[in-house]
């Protein structure tokens, strides 16, 4: 299962992604925290996380294309040091009672914009720091890390406010940024690795996007991940609905339900890296999409808090089952001259979720929802069958 730590590179890499992360899940409560004490707006809640998601978006094929052209080990460096001096500044204001609201949305908009380099350079990376044999360990090993912080990232910054204030929790989420620099610092990689041709940005970028298109492997694999977060992963913005109005079980139900999937998530992890060696990657990818689907349409339908507990569970599960698989997959798959920005694009699709919480808050405006989210849910279904029939490459990988 943890075959990978062998390696002195992804060693350091592994151990240097735990606090990284975990800074990063830290500053999902602080960020938003903060702007509620500040404001007190609902609106700005929204407006501070769009400040962050637009530039990621705009800027993560950019950020795959320098990823391709330079050095990978500096530009992950570079990247942690840039959110490390954006949170420190952000607590210093604070602590200096001098934090503005215009400040913070600056802070969360550059932030946006350095995690479109750092994404699709955390991704190329991988791949350098194990021989190609280990990479099916390594990506459930790596995604194990984003699993465990994401459980206790959030109750770790909640706690840290409540203890020690919010300014100073900044400064522990940019200590784990300098933590994560100095071990990444350490990684050692092969300098002969092939590059993208220097023919320019523009051009990087458009080749990067023709092979997309002319691999249909890639193509899929990109596009059960775009229909997973639009149209599946849309049911975490409705939770809170869906504990109040449908199941009735207030905000502690809601927070059950969120640790349900997270869970699902986490031991699943556990079973990708023991049987990393396992064949039948199509199918199981296919079989896992098609899962995923079909519990988010249970869960739409369900009124029991039990049930619908256990196929949160389960779709946790499902999705992260499918989605290491095929990062996986892709990992195996690509040049190393165009990792940087495929690996852009399929970290791009994360970003839509919030997207798809708009499509599913419009939907459920006028149809319910439990109506939305089966929808979503049929649609990540659909897709999944759609490739299955379509592709008899994508069922024998």
């Amino acid at each position: 299962m943890f075959g990978a730590l062998r390696y002195r590179n992804y060693r350091f890499y592994w151990f240097g992604q735990f606090p990284s992360v975990l800074a990063q899940n830290m500053q999902h409560v602080a960020l938003p925290w903060l702007v509620l004490d500040l404001t007190g707006s609902a609106a700005l809640l929204g407006v501070t996380g769009l400040m962050q998601t637009v530039p990621n978006i705009a800027l993560s094929f950019l950020g795959g294309a320098i990823a391709d052209r330079v050095d990978r080990r500096r530009m992950l460096i570079g990247t942690q040091a840039a959110q490390a001096l954006l949170f420190l500044g952000l607590g210093t204001l604070v602590a200096a009672e001098l934090a503005q609201i215009w400040e913070v949305l600056a802070v969360a908009f550059l932030l946006g914009c350095v995690r479109a380099f750092d994404q699709p350079t955390r991704q190329a990376i991988l791949p350098l720091a194990v021989p190609a044999e280990e990479i099916p360990n390594a990506v459930p090993l790596g995604n194990l890390i984003w699993n465990t912080s994401r459980l206790v990232g959030p109750a770790a910054a909640g706690m840290l406010i409540y203890l020690v204030g919010v300014g100073q929790t900044f400064y522990i989420a940019a200590a784990g940024f300098i933590i994560a620099l100095g071990l990444f610092a350490q990684i050692r990689l092969d300098p002969a690795v092939t590059r993208a041709a220097d023919a320019g940005i523009l051009r990087n970028m458009l080749d990067g996007m023709d092979f997309i298109r002319r691999n249909e492997i890639v193509a899929a694999l990109i596009g059960l991940t775009f229909f997973n977060s639009v149209f599946g992963m849309s049911y975490t913005i409705m939770l809170p609905l869906f504990a109040r109005d449908i199941l009735h079980v207030g905000s502690q139900g809601f927070g059950f339900l969120e640790t349900s999937s997270a869970i699902g998530s986490l031991l699943a992890t556990f079973g990708v890296a023991a049987f990393a060696r396992s064949r039948g990657y199509g199918w199981s990818i296919l079989i896992g999409a098609a899962a995923f689907g079909a519990l988010i349409v249970g869960f739409a339908m369900s009124t029991s808090f039990a049930l619908s507990f256990a196929l949160l569970f389960l779709a946790g599960a499902a999705s992260q089952v499918y989605m290491t698989l095929g990062n996986t997959a892709l990992q195996l798959r690509l040049p190393n001259e165009f990792r940087g920005r495929v690996m852009g694009v399929w970290g791009l699709t994360f970003s839509l979720m919030p997207l798809g919480g708009t499509i599913s808050g419009g939907i459920a405006e006028y149809a319910g929802a439990p109506a939305a989210l089966a929808i979503g849910g049929m649609l990540v279904t659909l897709m999944a069958l759609v490739v299955a029939v379509a592709m008899p490459r994508f069922r024998e990988l």
